[in-house]
């Protein structure tokens, strides 16, 4: 069975074909691979990896000027996105992905303006990076997994992260972000799991 990495790289090919000389689109190969390990329908996949790819690839275009080429394929990604959702002809997915695009922003507005506390900082990041994988896992699988087991699923082997929507934050700091919900808060929410 071919990886939906794959298969997503191969219909980005497509829908950039004419387009030369862009700044790379980096797809997350470990949200790719979690997608994998459920039955679920292809497209369901393929549009929350495209909308996974698609919202970092315009956090980079805000936070490090990239060139209006990058824009053009960010709004290409979007369309690809919408598309895929409506292949998909289901509303509750549809909106509940919606409301999720608006959910990120919004807390990415929140990061921005540095008013969260430390543990609220940790919260608002793990939802930003399992809002999509979530939502497709809970309406498409019976297997539940927690926006936690998610994280860790997509972060197990990556030390140092440091994603565009935190650029207001040094990297010292995101390092120290990170680090900290790898260690103490997922073990913290183990521990509340577990008691």
């Amino acid at each position: 069975m071919e990886r939906t990495l794959s298969i997503l790289k191969r219909q980005i090919d497509q829908r950039l074909k004419g387009i030369n000389n862009y700044e790379s689109i980096d797809i997350n190969s470990n949200l790719s691979d979690l997608l994998d390990r459920f039955d679920i329908p292809e497209n369901a996949k393929l549009a929350c990896l495209t909308i996974d790819t698609s919202m970092k690839h315009l956090d980079k275009i805000s936070y490090n000027k990239l060139s209006k080429k990058s824009i053009l394929i960010g709004d290409l990604l979007s369309a690809h996105f919408y598309t895929l959702l409506a292949e998909i002809n289901e509303p509750r997915f549809q909106l509940a992905m919606s409301k999720a695009i608006v959910k990120s922003n919004e807390l990415k507005s929140s990061l921005h303006y540095q008013s969260l506390a430390l543990n609220d900082i940790y919260e608002t990041i793990i939802e930003i990076e399992t809002i999509f994988p979530y939502i497709t896992l809970s309406h498409f699988s019976d297997k539940n997994l927690s926006e936690v087991e998610i994280y860790k699923y997509l972060f197990k082997d990556v030390d140092t992260y440091y994603p565009s929507y935190l650029k207001m934050y040094n990297e010292n700091e995101v390092h120290q972000f990170i680090k900290d919900i790898n260690q103490s808060y997922i073990e913290k929410s183990r521990g509340n799991k577990n008691g």
